[in-house]
C-alpha cells in the first residue's frame, strides 16, 4: 500500500499524513475508539499516541488534527470516520498534508515540506513530526477560514465606502460577524496549544534541533501571525458593522416614534376641530 513504510534508493520511507478533521476531539473517547481490539499500544494520553506496529502510529490532537504514520489515505480516512462520534464540530472541508520520512545514516536538514531525513524513527520524532504536521494542517484550515470570511466583510465595508450605507441584507451580515466571532474564538484557543511542545525541553539538542527546523520549514510562526492580524483586521470590522447595524435600528425606531406622536397629535387636532 501507498502509505506503508517502503525501501526507497536513500532508505527506508514512512508517510506521516496529517488531517484538520473537527473543532476538537475528546481524547478520551478517542482512545477508547483507537484501543478497541487491544490491537494498539497506548504511547501517550495528550496529545493521543497509539501504536499499531514498528511503524504505524496514530497521533490524535485535541484541537482536532490526527496525524497517521505508515497509512495511505483510505484507511486514514476511515480510521478518521471511526472517530467521527469523538470529533466536536467537524469541519465541512479537510484540510490535509504529508511528508515523507527517509531514514538515512546521517542526519540532513529537510528538503522543503516534501522530504524529512532521519537517523531513526522512534517516538519523540514520531510525536514531534505529528506535532508540526498537525498544526500545519489547523492553520491551513484557518487561512481558508479567514480569508473567506475576510472577502465577505470586505464587500461590505466597500459597499459602505462606496454609498455611505451597509446593504440591507442584515440576516446575511449577522451571520458573517458571527462567523468571524467564532473564528476569533477558536484561534484563541487553537494558538494558546501550538506553544512550543514539552517534548523539545526534554529531548536534547538533536529534538530541538528538528523541532525549529520544521517549523521554519512549515513557516508556522509566521503563518500564525499573518492569521491573527486577519483576524485582528475582521474583529475591527465586525464591530463597526454591528455599530452601525445597531445605528440604523435605533434611527428607524426613532422615526418610528415620531411619526406615532405625530398620528397621536394628528389625531388630537382632528377631534377637536
Amino acid at each position: 500500500m501507498a502509505g506503508r513504510a517502503r525501501k526507497g534508493p536513500q532508505g527506508e520511507t514512512i508517510v506521516a499524513r496529517a488531517y484538520d478533521y473537527a473543532s476538537s476531539y475528546d481524547l478520551r473517547a478517542a482512545r477508547d475508539v483507537l484501543l478497541a481490539g487491544g490491537r494498539g499500544r497506548l504511547l501517550d494520553a495528550n496529545p493521543l499516541m497509539v501504536q499499531f506496529d514498528a511503524r504505524r502510529i496514530v497521533a490524535v490532537f485535541d484541537y482536532g488534527s490526527a496525524v497517521f504514520f505508515g497509512y495511505d489515505d483510505p484507511e486514514c480516512r476511515a480510521v478518521l470516520e471511526s472517530l467521527g462520534e469523538c470529533a466536536q464540530r467537524k469541519n465541512k472541508t479537510i484540510a490535509s498534508d504529508d511528508l515523507s520520512l527517509t531514514l538515512v545514516s546521517r542526519q540532513r536538514q529537510p528538503e522543503g515540506t516534501d522530504v524529512l531525513y532521519l537517523q531513526e524513527f522512534n517516538r519523540d520524532t514520531a510525536t514531534l513530526v505529528a506535532a508540526v504536521l498537525s498544526r500545519s494542517v489547523a492553520l491551513e484550515y484557518y487561512e481558508t477560514l479567514v480569508e473567506s470570511s475576510l472577502e465577505r466583510l470586505e464587500a461590505t465595508v466597500q459597499a459602505l465606502a462606496s454609498t455611505g450605507r451597509i446593504p440591507r441584507r442584515q440576516r446575511q451580515l449577522t451571520r458573517q460577524v458571527g462567523l468571524a466571532l467564532l473564528i476569533e474564538h477558536e484561534l484563541a484557543f487553537s494558538v494558546g496549544v501550538f506553544d512550543d511542545p514539552d517534548l523539545i525541553w526534554d529531548g536534547g539538542a538533536k529534538i530541538d534541533q528538528l523541532y525549529r527546523a520544521l517549523t521554519r520549514e512549515f513557516d508556522l510562526h509566521d503563518r500564525i501571525r499573518v492569521i491573527q492580524q486577519k483576524v485582528s483586521l475582521i474583529s475591527r470590522w465586525s464591530t463597526f458593522v454591528i455599530s452601525r447595524l445597531e445605528g440604523t435600528r435605533a434611527e428607524i425606531l426613532e422615526w418610528m416614534i415620531v411619526v406615532l406622536i405625530l398620528s397621536e397629535i394628528i389625531l388630537m387636532l382632528l377631534k377637536l376641530a
